[in-house]
C-alpha cells in the first residue's frame, strides 16, 4: 500500500501547478483557512452537471476516489488521481447544494456558520452511499473547514461500511496541514486501515510529498 501512496503522490504532482494556483488564488484565504470555511466562486461544482445523477458512479476497478469540493481544488486533485490510477471516482454532493451566501464564512448566519456550530449536524449526500464492496482502497478528499473535514464527509465516514479496507485521506488547504482532520476521521471508522494523510495547497513541495 506504501507503493500505491507514493503512486498518488506522483499523481497529484503531475497537475499543472499554473492551473492549481490560478484555482487557490482565485479563493485565497477562501477554500479553507484556520479559522474559518469555505467560499466558492461559482456554486456549480457543489451540484451535479445537468443530465447526471447526484453522486453518479464510474465504475472501473477495485480502487475508490471519493470527494467532496466547494470550489473545485479538491475536485481538480480528486480527477487527477482517479484517471492516473485508474480508479472509479464518486462525488459527494449535498442533496441541499451550497449556494455562495451559504459558504461565506464571514458572515455568522451563514448556513456553514449554522453547520459548524452544531457538531452533531451531518450534510445530506445526494443519492446516498456509494456501493463499497468491490473496493480494497479507498482514496478520501476534501477541503479543510475550521481544520476539520466538512460533514458531509462526517455522514460519508460514519455511514460507510471501511471495515478492513485501506481509507488513504488527502485535503486541500491554503494554509493548514491536514492535522486533526485525519485523526477525527479515524475514530468515526476504527475498523479501516487508514494511512497517513495528505495536504495539497497552491504550491507543492515535492521533496516532503515523496518521503
Amino acid at each position: 500500500m506504501k507503493k500505491v501512496y507514493c503512486t498518488l503522490i506522483a499523481a497529484v504532482l503531475s497537475l499543472s501547478l499554473a492551473a492549481c494556483g490560478q484555482l487557490a488564488s482565485s479563493n485565497q484565504g477562501q477554500e479553507s483557512s484556520s479559522t474559518g470555511s469555505s467560499t466558492s466562486s461559482s456554486s456549480a461544482s457543489s451540484a451535479p452537471e445537468q443530465g447526471e445523477q447526484p453522486g453518479e458512479l464510474e465504475t472501473a476497478g477495485g480502487t475508490l476516489v471519493v470527494y467532496f469540493s466547494a470550489s473545485g481544488n479538491t475536485e481538480a486533485v480528486a480527477e487527477t488521481l482517479a484517471d492516473t490510477l485508474g480508479a472509479d471516482i464518486f462525488e459527494l454532493v449535498p442533496e441541499q447544494p451550497y449556494t455562495d451566501d451559504d459558504l461565506n464564512w464571514n458572515n455568522p448566519d451563514s448556513r456553514v456558520n449554522a453547520e459548524h456550530e452544531d457538531p452533531s449536524h451531518r450534510t445530506t449526500i445526494a443519492g446516498g452511499i456509494p456501493d463499497l464492496s468491490g473496493y480494497d482502497t479507498v482514496l478520501l478528499g476534501y477541503p479543510l473547514w475550521w481544520r476539520e473535514a466538512p460533514s458531509i464527509v462526517w455522514n460519508f465516514v460514519e455511514n460507510s461500511d471501511l471495515a478492513g479496507k485501506t481509507v488513504i485521506p488527502f485535503c486541500t488547504s491554503m494554509s493548514d496541514g491536514i492535522g486533526s482532520s485525519g485523526d477525527t476521521l479515524v475514530e468515526m471508522a476504527p475498523g479501516a486501515n487508514w494511512l497517513k494523510g495528505q495536504r495539497f495547497g497552491e504550491n507543492l513541495d515535492s521533496a516532503a510529498v515523496t518521503q
